[in-house]
């Protein structure tokens, strides 16, 4: 293991995952640097959602390692993964009975901090990139479909950890708003040097990431 990869944000080595005794992952390796959006193609069913629940800790893997800021993944307790790694998932993450401005703002509550008039414009701000400053005050169950994606986006990029999974965070969006997120991820990535790994089938915003990889049949083909 070099330097690099000892301090590389998130380092997955020969990981392999099965379901029911079917492997879908068949020996990743994968090395984020800091400050780069990494996009991640592949058609359905060729792994990619498996492959970011697995870097972020929601899934083990059959075999391989994981280690996110040199540590291995697997000896970390959930609140510390937590710190280290932020998903943007295509279920959503929003709490229901939350405000979008409260979801925001839940992590702080729950590690005991109280909320700042710092913390709420930090919030306004990202709502406002995500075009949401309007709907700050309502419920997930009166957003769109495309709503509740920019606001878990949002969510996501709130947090500040390090390392970033977003899974097809432009599915139901337009060109546009597609665009927006994607340059919000990117700057996010420049601005904080998070990494931030983008799985997507959307191809129209491919200009605004720093690496493209392709996953088929859960295997990483050469770049």
């Amino acid at each position: 293991m070099t330097a690099a990869t000892a301090t590389a944000p998130l380092d997955l080595r020969d990981v392999h995952h099965a379901y029911g005794g079917v492997e879908v992952l068949h020996g990743i390796d994968l090395v984020l640097k800091p400050g780069e959006v990494t996009a991640l193609l592949g058609p359905s069913g060729s792994g990619k959602t498996t492959l970011l629940a697995v870097a972020g800790g929601l899934l083990r893997p059959t075999s391989g390692r994981v280690r996110v800021l040199g540590e291995d993944i697997a000896g970390l307790r959930l609140d510390r993964v937590a710190r280290r790694v932020a998903f943007v998932l295509q279920a959503g993450s929003l709490i229901p009975y939350l405000t979008v401005e409260e979801n925001l703002l839940a992590r702080r509550v729950v590690a005991g901090y109280k909320i700042t008039r710092a913390d709420r414009a930090r919030a306004a701000g990202l709502l406002a990139a995500v075009d949401l400053a309007a709907k700050a005050r309502r419920h997930p169950d009166r957003l769109s479909g495309g709503e509740r994606q920019r606001a878990c986006v949002a969510q996501a990029l709130y947090t500040g950890a390090p390392v970033l999974l977003a899974d097809e965070p432009t599915a139901s969006l337009d060109r546009v708003r597609g665009r927006a997120v994607m340059r919000l991820l990117a700057e996010h990535a420049r601005e904080t040097g998070a990494s931030v790994l983008v799985a997507t089938h959307d191809e129209r915003a491919l200009d605004l990431v720093d690496r493209t990889l392709t996953i088929e049949d859960g295997r990483l083909l050469p770049p």
